[in-house]
């Protein structure tokens, strides 16, 4: 169990958890042929999105919940979901890069790449570093310097969280959010190759004839 210093905090932290993960659910429901609708063949980069943000939302509520319960060693569970987002997070990271692959070679400008993924490699660090402060509870359970940056941890994902699912209920192009919108001229780019796919079909339909 958590020191009683951060009784509650983690206490509020298993509400507040809980009501994000339902916001969730209600930023997809207002358009979830947008996340699940595979008919225009981009849903695969928003269904991942969705799911990246449920995990980030969900490993603060399940954390703060754990943290409360006497005798449990929170610091296995901490470290087994960081590492978990760590994979989670990397695996998103390289389908956007894969997504955003345009033009003749086939692969997108590295200021553009950093743009898109950025957020979603800064998410990397922050479960890396979950799962180091979750290795450090395994050593010494009552370290309160290691919850207090469990809390910071658990705010940041929070954080993270909320900016995705601000994502997910559009498509943003301007302002703080369009900067960070990983799915960002993915209809766009869908176009131009088909665009290009057709040029090239009537290049050579012409050469032929």
């Amino acid at each position: 169990m958590a020191p009683a210093e951060f009784a509650e905090f983690f206490l509020a932290s298993a509400g507040t958890g809980g009501a994000f993960v339902g916001l969730l659910f209600v930023a997809i429901s207002i358009a979830p042929q947008r996340t699940f609708d595979d008919a225009d063949g981009m849903s695969v980069p928003r269904q991942h999105l969705a799911e990246a943000t449920f995990l980030t939302l969900i490993n603060g509520f399940v954390v703060s919940s754990i943290a409360l319960v006497p005798t449990v060693n929170v610091g296995w569970l901490v470290m087994a979901l960081g590492l978990l987002g760590v994979v989670a997070a990397a695996r998103l990271g390289a389908l956007i890069a894969r997504f955003h692959r345009h033009g003749t070679l086939r692969r997108a400008p590295w200021r553009h790449l950093l743009r898109v993924v950025g957020v979603t490699y800064l998410a990397v660090g922050i479960y890396l570093f979950e799962a180091l402060l979750g290795l450090r509870l395994i050593l010494d359970p009552a370290d309160e310097v290691v919850y207090g940056w469990l809390a910071i941890t658990i705010i940041s994902l929070y954080a993270l969280g909320i900016a995705r699912a601000w994502t997910l209920l559009g498509n943003p192009r301007h302002g703080w959010s369009g900067l960070i919108n990983p799915l960002q001229d993915f209809e766009d780019v869908s176009v131009h190759d088909s665009a290009e796919g057709v040029a090239a079909g009537n290049d050579a339909h012409t050469s032929v004839a």
